[in-house]
């Protein structure tokens, strides 16, 4: 519900806070006072694009500012979703420069234009009888039937169904795709990753077969030093280990005349323990080089693939073998588990599609069910306001396949003349004719729909007499249950509001200004007066005013 407007700077207003009530308020004033200017504020707060010429009237900035209690509309997701902070009182706020660039807010938060426009579309409807673009949009038409029929949670609820399907079918393409593309790989990771697996680098001592590969290449020279070595130790004459003895004896002898040499035998002695080890060593070493056929073969094979592998993958370490060993498993595993990820997603969108497709036919079920009422309420109401020959069809074409709308496909067909063909809404009706069905198909939706505030400008322009008091009585009616707002030329509508605003213009200082009044009910009197008889208002013009005002 629109709560408060306030305009500072805009056209001819200089500075208007106009408070607003719930139920139904009219506005009226003379061609020109002004009433135009109110909308086109208005709409300009909603997210419209500005005229600049109007703007460049004013050197000072014009603020544009309403404030809406929002409660009954469900918008805590939007704002959720827009990251705007959420209250119950929700107030839009758009401020421009001479220049006409303007900065739009919601509770004080800047805000893109684009989501002042969404916001705004969910607060006001405005409707004209030159833009009633709401009844030609088949979401508009759908959610109409759905309302009518008690549906619209259960459509609600289907929707979301439908979304989180077509979200996994889109990602089941995305990664039947990538499975594609990973499918031409896999066969060439899979042979780099048996390559690798085949050298059984996780036991592999490069250092040692290095080693024993030098020592084969080197064979012959080693084995003449050990040879030598041997010689040398097996030699009476020059054999370090009899020399050694031999000092051991001497020092162990002089020791007993001077105890200082006991520390030369002691050294001595580990010196022959060390010596007796190496002999040891290289007898053990005479043999210890004989390796066989088999395994040369073996550790220059194993070499080779080494410095094959690191060659082909430009590393110099068997731990760099080992990591790419390590991510080629990672890629395979994943490639494998994208193909387990297809298989359990491929069941998942298969169990979803059939709970689409039997929620899908139980809306329709209902649809069909409902639509021929909701005809018939429709042709009730336009006969009230004359227009007894019309009549509403609404067709429900079946798809072949469910959308977000379930298996139908809405158009609304109207005909206004008896004998007439059913044609769509938009090549029909008339401006005035138009009006009418829109108001009716709002009025039947206002009774199961929380609606925004709605505004309707001059779509009674054309209608007198007692279609005037019908769509007055249909205005009131819709105001017991919400917020409707109705800028009108005739006095049996403005008489039915519970609030009445008068717009005006004046002239000050050489300047135009208009201005809005809320009337109590003798300046109405004198208004209503004035709309039925014009400038010079008659006695018996009053008397009809008060009397169409009744007791209100």
């Amino acid at each position: 519900m629109l709560k408060r407007l306030e305009i500072s700077n805009y056209a001819l207003i200089e500075n208007m806070n106009l408070p607003l009530t719930k139920g139904f308020t009219t506005i009226t004033g003379e061609t020109g006072a002004g009433k135009s200017i109110l909308l086109k504020a208005l709409n300009l707060l909603l997210g419209e694009r500005a005229d600049t010429a109007i703007l460049k009237q004013s050197e000072k900035k014009c603020i544009l500012e309403a404030e809406f209690n929002i409660a009954a509309l469900g918008l805590e997701s939007y704002f959720e979703e827009h990251e705007l902070d959420y209250d119950t009182s929700c107030i839009l706020r758009r401020e421009f420069n001479n220049a006409g660039k303007s900065r739009a807010f919601v509770n004080d938060t800047p805000v893109q234009m684009q989501v002042l426009k969404e916001l705004g579309e969910q607060l006001v409807s405005v409707h004209t009888q030159h833009q009633t673009l709401h009844i030609l949009n088949t979401d508009f038409q759908l959610d109409i039937l759905d309302h009518f029929a008690g549906i619209h949670d259960e459509v609600k609820t289907y929707r979301s169904i439908y979304k989180s399907y077509r979200s996994k079918v889109n990602e089941l393409i995305e990664l039947q795709v990538k499975e594609m593309e990973n499918r031409k790989e896999k066969d060439y990771l899979g042979f780099l990753l048996n390559e690798l697996e085949e050298a059984n680098l996780q036991k592999l001592n490069l250092e040692d077969l290095q080693q024993k590969a030098a020592r084969i290449e080197n064979g012959e020279k080693i084995q003449t030093a050990i040879r030598f070595a041997k010689s040398v130790f097996e030699n009476e004459s020059f054999s370090p280990s009899i020399g050694i003895k031999t000092l051991i004896e001497t020092f162990d002898d002089l020791k007993k005349f001077d105890a200082s040499y006991a520390d030369i035998a002691a050294r001595l002695w580990s010196l022959k323990i060390e010596l007796d080890d190496i002999e040891s060593e290289i007898d053990r070493r005479d043999n210890d080089d004989d390796f066989s056929d088999e395994e040369v073969f073996q550790i220059k094979e194993k070499i080779d693939q080494f410095n094959a592998l690191s060659f082909k993958h430009n590393v110099k370490e068997v731990s760099a073998l080992i990591g790419l060993q390590s991510s080629l498993t990672e890629q395979l595993d994943e490639i494998s588990s994208l193909e387990t990820k297809i298989e359990k997603l491929e069941k998942e969108i298969s169990q979803l599609k059939k709970e689409v497709e039997l929620q899908a036919k139980t809306i329709r079920k209902k649809r069909l069910a409902q639509k021929g009422k909701l005809e018939i309420e429709v042709k009730t109401r336009l006969a009230e306001l004359a227009m007894p020959n019309a009549e509403l069809s609404i067709q429900l074409v079946e798809k072949p396949k469910p959308s977000l709308n379930g298996f139908d496909e809405v158009d609304f067909l109207f005909k206004t003349n008896l004998g007439g063909q059913f044609s769509p809404v938009k090549k029909v009706a008339s401006g005035g004719e138009l009006s009418r069905l829109m108001l009716t198909i709002l009025s039947i939706l206002s009774e199961t729909k929380n609606l925004p505030t709605l505004i309707f400008d001059e779509i009674d322009t054309g209608v007198s007499g007692e279609v005037a008091t019908k769509m007055a009585n249909e205005f009131s009616k819709m105001g017991q249950r919400m917020q409707v707002i109705a800028i009108t030329h005739l006095p049996q509508v403005a008489a039915k509001a519970s609030t009445h605003l008068h717009v005006q213009k004046t002239t000050e200082d050489l300047k135009t200004k208009t201005f809005v009044e809320a009337l109590d009910r003798t300046a109405r009197i004198e208004v209503l007066a004035g709309m039925m008889s014009g400038s010079e208002i008659s006695k018996a013009a009053k008397e009809n005013a008060a009397n169409l005002l009744g007791a209100n």
